[in-house]
């Protein structure tokens, strides 16, 4: 997988370029680097594309900035999505190699025909005309999903052909593709399933993030990555897609988004971090906590997330620090983990550290159930 990695990252690299520069002179990061691209009082800096749902008593077509039933709304510093028309909000700018995060928990209120479905949404990201590719509603884009229990799913909207490292799986006892790092990458337009569901509780914020680096992306949810999408390439162009408009999809279920901002990436990464685990690997279980002890013995290095590679990974509990986290020389990183009742014994995962530039090199501990 690392290997795989690397070839991606560089294979990227020599596209990145201009398209960074762009970015970074669209945006004024302000003294913490993030930029509120939603300023939580109107839809300043963004527009709607909307359709009625295949149930609606009224098919006349709504199109663009039309919203007659009320479906985009700020109130509270949120943005509420009522999922009564099917389409988007999408940003007016483009952009390119960045970190966005947003929250995102949902509401009550579900529409025919998804009206016994779970609720759902979506993050669309490189996004590029025409406004009704997907669905008849949805630009041209890649999806990390926005579902009840699915958030950080992979869905193709005609972006492009991607690789995405996934083996087959199980949801509901019914086969799929699920993100799994161990496994070789290969080229895909169907579903990948979320390693795991790291959501919170129904009701509560859920925070979600994208890491856009050029035509790779990661996505994350409440600090665990859970999808990796490599090379995104489309054919017709003969290019790599890497940059595009970022739509919020109404798909039939009330929902509400607060805190979307993003950040520029920048390529220039300063210093060797050299992280050091306390313990390589640690026995874990469900009636006492246990510690990751994380020394770093280089230089300073921000850390934005954790993964957990293998099978069942959400039987190990982690109490997480709160990212971006800046991690200096000499700096102890400490990570309580327990398992839930019931694990098996022997059940083992990997834990790994996240930048905005990939997973840290040479640094892994093993957390097993004892």
């Amino acid at each position: 997988m690392k290997n795989n990695y690397f070839f991606c990252f560089f294979l990227t690299l020599g596209f990145l370029l201009p398209a960074a520069i762009s970015t970074q002179a669209q945006i004024k990061p302000n003294g913490t680097g993030w930029i509120n691209i939603f300023n939580g009082k109107d839809l300043s800096g963004w527009e709607t594309y909307l359709r009625p749902s295949e149930a609606a008593p009224d098919q006349k077509a709504i199109g663009l900035n039309q919203d007659p039933h009320g479906v985009f709304k700020v109130a509270n510093g949120m943005l509420h999505i009522s999922g009564q028309d099917w389409g988007g909000i999408f940003t007016q700018k483009s952009y390119s190699n960045y970190h966005l995060r947003y929250q995102v928990k949902f509401g009550q209120k579900k529409w025919a025909p998804r009206e016994n479905a779970v609720a759902d949404g979506g993050l669309l990201y490189h996004c590029s005309l025409p406004y009704d590719y997907g669905s008849k509603c949805w630009m041209r884009s890649v999806e990390m999903q926005i579902q009840e229990t699915d958030i950080g799913d992979y869905h193709n909207v005609g972006a492009g052909i991607p690789q995405l490292p996934f083996s087959r799986s199980n949801d509901d006892e019914v086969p799929v593709d699920q993100y799994d790092p161990f496994a070789p990458l290969k080229p895909t337009k169907n579903r990948v399933f979320r390693s795991g569901n790291f959501e919170s509780a129904p009701g509560q914020w859920t925070t979600g993030e994208l890491i856009a680096r050029g035509a790779d992306a990661v996505f994350i949810v409440n600090g665990f990555v859970v999808n990796r999408v490599y090379n995104l390439y489309r054919d017709d162009l003969q290019q790599q897609t890497t940059s595009g408009q970022l739509q919020f999809q109404s798909e039939g279920a009330e929902h509400f988004l607060r805190n979307i901002e993003l950040r520029p990436i920048s390529y220039h990464q300063t210093g060797t971090p050299k992280l050091v685990a306390g313990k390589p690997e640690i026995q874990v279980s469900a009636r006492e906590t246990q510690n990751i002890e994380i020394l770093n013995q280089g230089d300073a290095v921000e850390l934005i997330a954790v993964e957990l590679m293998g099978k069942d990974i959400e039987r190990f509990v982690l109490k997480l620090p709160a990212f971006p986290l800046m991690v200096k020389k000499g700096d102890t990183l400490t990570i309580p983990v327990t398992a839930k009742a019931g694990s098996p014994a022997g059940h083992q995962v990997k834990l790994r550290l996240e930048t905005v530039l990939g997973p840290v090199s040479d640094f892994a501990v093993n957390l097993k159930i004892k």
